[in-house]
């Protein structure tokens, strides 16, 4: 009976299909997808600098990844690992802010982010002044060791204290830990300056001489100024002299370095002779401007003339080639001789200061008579806030003049030099334009031509430190002054050479 049982059942069960014949059979369940990634991102924004290595960039992402793209490709020097989405490199080339968009992906999907790079140039260190100059003997220049650095804004002026200073030949140019190079003697010498991981140099050429001298003014005492003599030949014909004057604060010393006219006397062999002012702080009496010299009413007329006497009899100066230029406070004072002092001086040349003969209020402060019309060249830089191209009162610097407009300044001396309104315009460089106002309105009377340089750079401006990086209240082509708030001047237009042949057509 057992075994009877066990056969229905068996037979019962392959009915069911339960054997393996000829029967149906069930399927195996689909594979489930992976879940997509998501919530990627990197540390963003990334700057980097052209030949540095940078430190590897590593995504965080939720969820398996099976590869990685990015669009557009990376700066040059820059990869994705396509396993792991890291990059790393080395950046070769210089690129702007933009938009890199790296995917992540695997079977059930993908996310992105948006990662933005900017690729910076190089740190590069330098000199001002850049390269060379020329002293003479005894006189003292300051040297700045500056940094430009990718991705910064403004350069970086390094205290002069952090910077390890020294000259190849003491005998020849001294240097001071505070970068103050001394002419010694004649002779050559290189500058270098270290500062971390930077060295650079300037060459240092000793030649001729920078003589103090006193003078004796009416009304005034002993008035001081000096004279650098260049090494002229023997049997030299009279030279021209250039009196130049420095703005408020100055020296004589300061704007020797600045204009760097010293080492430009050198080249076209005249005499520059550089003044002093009077007061603590230093200032000349230009009418409207400026400190003390203003207020307690200095005949620096006089002290000027008291001057041209003195080089005149002890240096071999041609006395038709005498001409005046100076900044700011010393520029205005340079037009204030154009107008007492047109039968001692043949021409001006005015940078960063306008007329002081009236404020923006049309106060005068002198008469203006020139014994005749007399050349006239005003270089002003459009972004200059100590003394504003359209006149006022400048937001930086310690002045509290109400300044006379530059434009009305130019217009004062076309109507005195008896030429048109009409100007010869020149693109000088890519910063600056100049326009020559020349053509006579009555020929049959005398005339001279009035030219104003318009310095016109791209303002980069420090608000926080006061400090424009190109143009604004200096000297174009020259060098920065002492002052942690002083202007840099731009490069691209070197105003000794362009007053020189305006001076000397």
């Amino acid at each position: 009976m057992r075994v009877i049982a066990l056969l229905v059942g068996l037979l019962a069960v392959s009915a069911c299909g339960g054997g393996g014949g000829g029967g149906g059979s069930v399927s195996a369940p689909a594979p489930v997808p992976p879940t997509a990634p998501t919530a990627l991102s990197y540390p963003s924004p990334q700057a980097f600098t052209v030949g540095t290595t940078i430190a590897t960039v590593t995504p965080t992402v939720s969820g398996p990844v099976t590869s990685w793209s990015v669009s557009p490709g990376l700066p040059a020097g820059l990869t994705l690992n396509a396993a792991s989405g890291q990059i790393s490199g080395t950046p070769s080339a210089v690129t702007g802010a933009a938009s890199y968009t790296v995917t992540a992906q695997n079977g059930g999907g993908a996310t992105s982010f948006a990662l933005s790079i900017t690729v910076n140039r190089a740190t590069v260190a330098r000199l001002e002044p850049a390269t060379r100059t020329t002293l003479g003997v005894g006189q003292s220049i300051s040297v700045f060791q500056v940094l430009e650095e990718g991705g910064s804004p403004y350069p970086r002026y390094i205290d002069a204290a952090l910077v390890t200073w020294s000259s190849s030949a003491p005998a020849r140019a001294s240097i001071n830990g505070n970068g103050v190079v001394t002419a010694v003697s004649e002779g050559s010498t290189t500058v270098t300056a270290q500062y971390q991981s930077f060295t650079t140099s300037l060459a240092v050429e000793v030649s001729g001489s920078f003589v103090a001298r006193t003078v004796a003014v009416a009304g005034q005492g002993t008035r001081r100024y000096s004279i650098y003599v260049p090494p002229f030949p023997a049997g030299s014909t009279p030279r021209a002299a250039m009196i130049s004057m420095h703005g408020g604060g100055g020296s004589a010393l300061i704007q020797a370095s600045t204009s760097q006219l010293a080492k430009f006397a050198q080249e076209q062999q005249f005499y520059a002779v550089f003044l002093e002012g009077t007061g603590v702080i230093q200032t000349f009496n230009a009418g409207a401007c400026c400190g003390s010299a203003q207020a307690q009413n200095i005949d620096d007329v006089q002290y000027v003339r008291s001057v041209i006497d003195d080089i005149q009899a002890n240096f071999n100066v041609n006395p038709a080639r005498i001409f005046a230029t100076g900044f700011s406070n010393g520029s205005m004072m340079s037009h204030r001789l154009a107008c007492a002092l047109s039968d001692r001086i043949a021409g001006i040349a005015a940078i960063g200061g306008g007329s002081g003969q009236f404020d923006r209020s049309r106060t005068p402060y002198y008469s203006c008579n020139p014994a005749r019309p007399i050349p006239v060249l005003q270089v002003h830089g459009t972004n200059d806030r100590n003394y504003p191209i359209a006149g006022g009162v400048g937001v930086d610097g310690i002045s509290s003049t109400d300044f006379y407009p530059v434009d009305a300044t130019l217009a004062d001396w076309i109507a005195r030099n008896n030429v048109t309104s009409t100007a010869a315009v020149e693109r000088v460089t890519p910063t600056t334009t100049c326009s020559r106002y020349a053509t006579p309105a009555d020929p049959g009377r005398p005339s001279a031509p009035v030219t104003l340089c318009r310095v016109d750079p791209p303002d980069v401006y420090d608000a926080a430190n006061q400090v424009v990086f190109g143009g604004g209240h200096s000297w174009p082509g020259g060098v920065r002054s002492p002052g942690t708030s002083s202007d840099v001047p731009v490069t691209d237009f070197n105003a000794n050479a362009y007053l020189w042949g305006f001076l000397n057509p």
